[in-house]
């Protein structure tokens, strides 16, 4: 162990306050300005980060590490593929009708909609369902047999118009014509 002398100890004080001087005059007021708004920025960012909620999501990141990598790699994989585009495409879409909405217009779609329920009720209630599957399986039924077949000639078109079940079909066809206009124009 040297102890120093005083001499030396005055050496050293002498080349520190040179190099303090040479630094102080170095440096202008523009740096002195832009080190001083660096300085408030740093400690700006400082108190956002160390606010209670900041606070506590850092300690919470641990714990969800493993799902939020999951997720991260998910959003990337549909960013990727287009998918993630589409759906904000589609979101900015669904937003602007928001916005372009009147209440007149909600109105108009809500009457809409109640009257086509009510529409589906009552066809339900007459048995449209039923209705609609035998004819369609009659019209299928038709297909089949007349498939590979020539047309009926006009003298098997009028022994077919002799037969109860033709008649009672033509009968039922007329009706419904006859009753289609009347329904339309209400």
């Amino acid at each position: 162990m040297t102890l120093e002398t005083p001499h030396i100890d005055a050496v050293k004080q002498d080349k520190i306050k040179d190099f303090a001087d040479a630094a102080l005059k170095g440096i202008t007021g523009e740096m002195v300005s832009n080190m001083a708004e660096k300085g408030v920025k740093m400690v700006e960012m400082a108190d956002d980060i160390l606010q209670p909620e900041t606070l506590s999501l850092l300690k919470a990141l641990p714990e969800v590490a493993e799902s939020l990598e999951r997720t991260l790699l998910e959003v990337k994989r549909l960013e990727e593929s287009g998918v993630l585009k589409s759906l904000l495409q589609l979101a900015d879409l669904v937003s602007s009708m928001k916005q372009g909405m009147t209440g007149p217009m909600v109105t108009d779609m809500v009457e809409k909609a109640v009257k086509g329920v009510e529409i589906a009720d009552t066809m339900v209630q007459l048995g449209a369902l039923d209705l609609v599957e035998g004819m369609l399986t009659a019209f299928h039924k038709a297909q089949q047999e007349t498939q590979g077949k020539e047309p009926l000639t006009s003298m098997q078109l009028m022994k077919a118009v002799t037969q109860k079940d033709t008649r009672e079909a033509l009968t039922l066809m007329m009706s419904f014509l006859k009753t289609l206009p009347k329904e339309l124009a209400k």
